[in-house]
């Protein structure tokens, strides 16, 4: 169980060494754009460390990689950008062995069907827990769910009034999904009875645009981070059948390069709906990504996220204080991810970097991370390019 401990930092400039070179953000950007490719990128497995997998190429993106899923078999590795394919990665199996028309070799999968859209653009993409769904979410305000199996999409469902940032499945049986958009609403939705494009039911409280959404697992709750600079936690027992209000907009203002407005750390939403909510990161800049802590070594007591600040902020679930604040990067964490059995974590920045962390070992010791010292930050010129 990970207690209130101190984290490190290990990687470059600490006394343990990588054992494979880290890969900058910026570097993969710019070699995508002359037609370079990714090179090598690393999966975790996590009971049998860290492989070095085949080249994978971006040559077929429009534009930078808007998000990355894994299956739960760490088999497949779908990544989307704004563009209407999803391009799935057999990132295991050095042979040409297909699943579902998709291999090492890896095809595109189209959600546009036979009308074929430029201006689509995905934010999101998951694989269902039996790895033979993939959701996705996008500007066009849609969820389309594609079958692996059948090669189409099966679902296609007009979902929100504003593009959807964040879609993820409830549970194991893939029934249940979870979305969140810019109109500021997440909805929940059950694929048993879904009729025509109503939803099974809207959870009103954050007060602008949603850009992630993890869910518990147990089809009972998930949590939503936002552009108001907030972090929800829901239970669905308390959703609504319609909007109890309209979509609240707290001011007008743009994220991605204004600072967030001072009075607007006091706004509450009338009709909250929310278990509770957690503040103290921010939301800036890019669509930044949100977790539950890992069931097996914390049984999910935390939350933790990315932030515009610079740090990953970790929640308690139960009292909303924060455990624990991570800074060492030199700009926006967009990304971060927590070993599912180990205390270790790596968080992924715009300035360019990878990072590792892990538990000192000492429950005793509450303190932060000591400052590092500066250092240069050889892509703060290209940070601007990675702008969701």
């Amino acid at each position: 169980m990970l207690a209130a401990g101190t984290f490190r930092r290990k990687g470059r400039g600490a006394s343990t060494k990588w054992t494979a070179r880290p890969m900058s953000h910026s570097s993969l950007l710019m070699g995508r754009c002359s037609s370079l490719g990714f090179g090598r990128i690393r999966v975790y497995d996590a009971e049998r460390g860290w492989k070095i997998h085949k080249d994978i190429s971006c040559r077929s993106l429009q534009w930078t990689v808007s998000d990355i899923a894994l299956s739960s078999d760490q088999r497949f590795l779908a990544y989307s950008s704004l563009s209407p394919v999803v391009h799935i990665v057999n990132v295991q199996s050095s042979g040409r062995e297909s699943h579902a028309n998709v291999n090492e070799i890896h095809e595109g999968l189209d959600f546009t069907g036979n009308e074929h859209d430029e201006d689509f653009g995905i934010f999101s993409v998951k694989f269902s827990k039996d790895g033979k769904e993939v959701v996705i979410g996008n500007n066009e305000r849609s969820i389309y769910v594609y079958d692996l199996a059948a090669n189409k999409v099966s679902v296609r469902i007009r979902a929100h009034k504003a593009d959807v940032n964040a879609v993820t499945f409830a549970d194991e049986s893939g029934n249940v999904l979870y979305s969140g958009s810019d109109d500021s609403l997440c909805k929940v939705w059950d694929r048993r009875c879904l009729v025509g494009e109503k939803s099974a039911g809207i959870m009103t409280g954050h007060l602008d645009g949603v850009t992630f959404i993890d869910s518990r697992g147990d089809g009972r709750y998930f949590i939503s981070n936002c552009k108001d600079q907030r972090i929800k936690l829901w239970d669905i027992r308390k959703m609504s059948s319609g909007m109890r209000t309209r979509p609240m907009k707290m001011v007008d203002w743009d994220y991605r390069w204004m600072p967030f407005p001072s009075e607007a750390h006091h706004f509450k939403h009338p009709d909250d709906q929310s278990v509770a909510t957690y503040r103290g990161h921010s939301v800036l800049r890019t669509l930044i990504r949100c977790y539950f802590s890992p069931i097996h070594s914390t049984g999910q007591r935390y939350i933790y996220t990315g932030s515009s600040d610079k740090s990953v902020h970790i929640y308690d679930v139960v009292t909303g204080k924060t455990i624990e604040r991570l800074s060492w990067h030199g700009s926006v964490i967009r990304d971060c991810t927590w070993h599912p059995y180990s205390p270790t974590l790596v968080t992924s920045s715009w300035d360019g970097y990878l990072a590792r962390w892990e538990t000192s070992g000492n429950n005793d010791d509450p303190s932060m991370l000591a400052a590092d010292k500066q250092r240069a930050r050889p892509y703060a010129q290209y940070e601007d390019l990675f702008m969701m």
